[in-house]
């Protein structure tokens, strides 16, 4: 089953109804218009899947979720009492393809701090503009000759010289490392036996 994912897109971008419609071109649309495409009030034709990207500035392959294509819908909610409810329409997938772009997958080779042998550590490059978000997150960085880190990134400063301290107790701290790429880490891969 194919449907929409324009809200959980522009939710991600930080965007309101208002903004997008505003951003909607050649001459903007209404926030009620981009409400009844998000709920599936409103057919969503080529054209306007094609003029919602732009507004969103994202690739119209993006705001599609194909099961079986990188997108797993999600089933239901649990809560502390573990029972799921499956109730109401989620309408909601977990975008896994959108992990694969710019990434840098890096394999667990033995315990380390919070991760184990085996695990997969998906990272995503940044722009370089966007790197200070990263500071405090757990990251993979190359420095300009080459060498490539995993761990926090403690301190970055204008020049994108970095402090990177390693996960686990009494791992080394790299410091004053010159970036050529930063990739923060989005998710854990743990493959249960």
């Amino acid at each position: 089953m194919l449907h929409a994912r324009l809200r959980e897109v522009r939710k991600r971008k930080g965007l309101t109804l208002q903004q997008v419609a505003e951003r909607v071109r050649p001459r903007g649309t209404t926030p009620q218009t981009i409400g009844r495409l998000e709920t599936g009030a409103r057919k969503l034709t080529i054209d306007w899947l094609e003029k919602i990207a732009e507004a969103l500035e994202v690739d119209p392959a993006e705001l599609l979720a194909v099961p079986g294509a990188g997108d797993v819908a999600i089933t239901g909610t649990v809560a502390l009492h573990g029972r799921v409810d499956r109730g109401g329409r989620l309408m909601e997938t977990v975008a896994l393809r959108e992990l694969s772009r710019d990434a840098v997958a890096l394999k667990v080779e033995e315990n380390l701090g919070a991760y184990r042998a085996g695990d997969v550590l998906l990272c995503r490059a940044l722009a370089r503009a966007d790197w200070p978000r990263a500071v405090g997150r757990e990251v993979f960085a190359e420095e300009e000759e080459g060498f490539c880190y995993f761990g926090k990134l403690a301190a970055l400063d204008g020049d994108g010289r970095a402090v990177i301290a390693a996960p686990g107790p009494r791992a080394p701290v790299w410091r004053d490392r010159r970036l050529v790429r930063l990739a923060p880490l989005e998710a854990v891969i743990r493959l249960v036996e």
